[in-house]
């Protein structure tokens, strides 16, 4: 069975254990970021993160899981590179 862009980001999003998105919405992710799912699963990981997924039944908290995602979201972070083109004012 071949392992496709889509399972990937179920995989990186852990999914099968936290599901979230529905197969539609990982698509969209992974067509939003031109196929990248290293850029999709960076994105899926902060969209975990602002989700207000924090429980109080009975008195009994539990904690939200923000900063758990925020952490797995920096393994996904896009690289960035800056090229810089300096030129001197006067034209020179």
């Amino acid at each position: 069975m071949a392992v496709t862009p889509l399972d990937i980001l179920k995989f990186n999003l852990q999914e099968k254990e936290y599901p979230y998105f529905d197969d539609e919405d990982l698509q969209l992710l992974l067509d939003k970021n031109g196929g990248d799912v290293q850029a999709a699963s960076y994105e899926g990981c902060m969209k975990k993160a602002v989700a207000d997924d924090a429980l109080t039944l009975s008195g009994i908290t539990l904690k939200s899981n923000r900063e758990y995602w925020l952490t797995l979201a920096q393994q996904f972070k896009p690289k960035t590179q800056y090229n810089t083109s300096m030129k001197r004012a006067d034209g020179q």
